[in-house]
């Protein structure tokens, strides 16, 4: 009976605790509710009692500061664009707190109705952004860019030793830099603007840059004047010069004012959202910028795209808007290239859907850790490769695309990647301890192949090495781009085969000489009104060759390149 009681007690207690417990938690809500109610009636009170400044200067003054923010920022008032909204939350901070020090308005009102925008900006674009996500549209993401398979041989074509680039933008930078001290009057005013545009200017594959001013007060001292040279970089011969522009550029990236070129488009265009910025130059020797106009393809902040252009004359300041498909033809860059790796890869990786990208993954592919440019049809195409998701050191081809329209073709190419190929490279010449840089792809004889810079401390390349695509053992190394095509020409295995377009001609010897390369002996021709080389190995054409000699007229069979002529035979 004692036990049971004592249970009873022990109960009781614990139910009492819990009561009390309760009641302390009441009292505690009935005073919040007061303190609630107490700051809510002093703030009303203080609202009635506030003498402040008439509510259409506080507007006023909260425009001033906006401008001043947009003129340093410089959003696009785009919905399409996140820093918009961030743009209209600082908005209506500014005026609560312009309101808050200086005005009469009710706090209560205006901070109860500035919560709730504030809420509304935030949300709005996360929900948006969320619902525009790969995993609700991955087939659209995978649509952002149409992709051709096409035969690599058929489009890709032979170009001369003279027009491959072999600079990339590090190397231009060293180069360029050297060339500051070649006229007196800038090299204490100016300096070079990091831009290095590849394009292509009468056919020759070049990176350019403008000039910047090199610090405010040079600003002030050269504004009204411009900017009059911009740097060309041959990317063949690896030569640089300071060239005069016709006309100085009097809007620049490196102006601080109106005529900073972002600015200056940006209050001719405010809703346009801008993408990259590049300088070109046309080829009466006029400075441009191309600025590249963005759009969202998908829901209201997914899928980003390009839908035209803002040419700018870096001179006048003359704006003028392309859509994509009007874009002058002069223009080479367009598209970001980052935005092209980016769709790739969407393509590659949501073509069969959100689910497969990320279980089974069948058929995913992603590009290769890298890509760079070729100069084809006076275009210029980013060229990069294709593997499989799991990254196993092969090729499953290649894509190009056009970096002024956005045509993409897919060559179907089982290769060896680029870094595999960089390290091929490397090994012919590890005694000299050079770094390869970023292979580009040539055509060389109908076969995907590597051209890679053999780069010493300074970052100039100063060999270079061709390797197979399909068999990156086979490599060859030189000290100039023609050396190293006229060896890999001498060791292919495919170099004494006619190609589909092989024909006879008679010339008549201008001009013959001979080399000895790897112990092959190569024969260089020139024929009389005929601006080809005729190239020949001398283990092919026969000891007739040995003694030809300028005036003979011989008839040879062989495979036409540009601007040359593979000799395989001569023929009675």
């Amino acid at each position: 009976m004692d036990f049971n009681q004592n249970n009873y007690k022990g109960f009781k207690f614990n139910f009492d605790f819990g009561k009390g417990q309760q009641q302390d938690m009441k009292g505690q809500s009935q005073s919040f509710k007061e303190s609630f109610a107490e700051l809510k009636r002093k703030i009303k009170d203080r609202d009635s009692n506030r003498k402040g400044k008439n509510p259409l200067l506080i507007i006023f003054a909260a425009l001033v500061i906006m401008f001043i923010i947009f003129f340093l920022t410089l959003p696009a008032l785009n919905y399409m664009a996140p820093e918009f909204y961030s743009f209209l939350i600082t908005a209506v901070i500014v005026y609560n707190v312009l309101n808050l020090v200086f005005g009469k308005m009710s706090i209560l009102r205006t901070g109860t109705i500035s919560v709730a925008m504030i809420a509304i900006l935030v949300i709005a674009p996360i929900v948006l952004g969320f619902l525009s996500q790969p995993i609700f549209r991955a087939k659209s993401y995978s649509r952002l860019i149409l992709v051709e398979d096409a035969n690599f041989a058929d489009t890709v074509k032979e170009i001369s030793y003279d027009k491959v680039p072999i600079v990339d933008r590090d190397a231009a930078v060293v180069i360029g830099s050297r060339q500051m001290g070649s006229v007196q009057e800038v090299v204490s005013q100016f300096e070079i603007n990091d831009n290095y545009t590849q394009i292509n200017i009468k056919g020759v594959p070049v990176r350019v840059s403008p000039l910047a001013y090199s610090d405010i007060i040079k600003y002030f001292i050269n504004f009204r004047n411009g900017i009059p040279y911009y740097v060309r970089i041959d990317m063949a011969t690896q030569e640089a010069e300071l060239t005069k522009l016709v006309k100085p550029l009097k809007y620049s990236k490196s102006d601080i004012l109106m005529r900073n070129i972002t600015r200056h488009n940006r209050f001719k265009y405010p809703t346009k959202m801008f993408g990259e910025t590049n300088f070109e130059v046309d080829d009466e020797e006029n400075g441009f910028y191309i600025t590249s106009v963005l759009t969202r393809r998908i829901g209201i902040l997914g899928g980003t795209d390009v839908e035209g252009a803002i040419v700018t004359n870096g001179s006048t300041g003359e704006s003028n808007y392309y859509k994509i498909t009007d874009v002058p033809s002069w223009v080479d860059r367009v598209y970001p290239s980052s935005l092209i790796i980016q769709q790739l890869d969407y393509r590659g990786k949501f073509t069969s859907g959100f689910i497969n990208s990320i279980i089974g993954q069948q058929n995913v592919t992603k590009t290769t850790q890298g890509y760079n440019y070729v100069p084809l049809n006076d275009d210029i195409y980013l060229y990069t490769g294709v593997t499989s998701i799991r990254s196993d050191s092969s090729n499953l081809g290649f894509y190009f695309v056009n970096l002024r329209t956005k045509e993409a073709n897919f060559f179907s190419v089982p290769s060896a990647d680029e870094v595999s190929a960089m390290n091929s490279a490397a090994g012919q010449i590890q005694e000299k301890n050079y770094t390869p840089a970023f292979p580009i792809l040539l055509n060389i004889k109908d076969r995907p192949t590597y051209l890679i810079g053999l780069k010493d401390v300074s970052g100039l390349a100063k060999m270079f090495a061709l390797v197979d695509a399909e068999n990156y053992q086979n490599v060859s190394v030189g000290n100039t781009v023609q050396e190293v095509i006229d060896q890999y020409y001498s060791r292919s295995d495919t170099s004494s085969l006619p190609g589909a377009d092989a024909d006879e001609r008679t010339i008549v010897i201008e001009k013959i000489q001979s080399v000895v390369i790897e112990g092959n002996t190569i024969f260089y021709i020139m024929a009389e009104d005929d601006s080809d080389v005729y190239v020949g190995n001398a283990k092919t054409l026969g000891a007739e060759i040995v003694f030809a000699k300028p005036g003979d007229a011989l008839n040879i069979f062989g495979n036409p390149r540009e601007n040359q002529f593979d000799i395989l035979e001569i023929r009675p």
